[in-house]
């Protein structure tokens, strides 16, 4: 199984719209921590379960981009090294980069790091140069640890 995480939060300006057009009573209701916040903050509820509904839908997004990105990285590392395996692929949002770590029999390799814009070319327009350079990069790591 592969561990797939997101480090950090940020908000997606259509998530942020999409939330403004969700009718107040369908807002999720507060935790009385959230609220805590909200008073402390000067902050109308209402504002403050927006910007929870877009935060939580922003995070739901990233876990689902690191999830794919994680298949397709094992569907590509296995073809190239079948006793190869992901162990984890955790997206930092404050650095933009994805870190991947494998291992081979047990042997963890050197992590991999693959910036977000590169994964992001790939999902949003199918770039074939940035689905080039996904398996450069894994062929690369393979290489520098004798594999492939």
């Amino acid at each position: 199984m592969i561990k797939v995480a997101v480090n950090g939060l940020r908000s997606d300006p259509s998530e942020w719209e999409a939330a403004q057009r969700v009718p107040k009573e369908q807002l999720p209701a507060l935790t009385p921590e959230q609220r805590k916040v909200a008073e402390a903050q000067h902050m109308p509820e209402e504002l403050y379960q927006r910007s929870a509904l877009a935060g939580r839908r922003t995070a739901e997004k990233l876990l689902k981009k690191t999830e794919w990105l994680a298949k397709l990285l094992q569907r590509d590392l296995t073809a190239r090294a079948p006793k190869a395996t992901i162990k984890s692929v955790v997206l930092d949002v404050w650095e933009g980069k994805f870190e991947i770590e494998m291992e081979i029999d047990s042997t963890a390799l050197p992590p991999l790091h693959i910036g977000e814009d590169v994964v992001d070319d790939l999902l949003d327009l199918g770039s074939t140069a940035s689905e080039r350079r996904l398996s450069e990069m894994l062929e690369r790591c393979l290489q520098r640890v004798g594999v492939s």
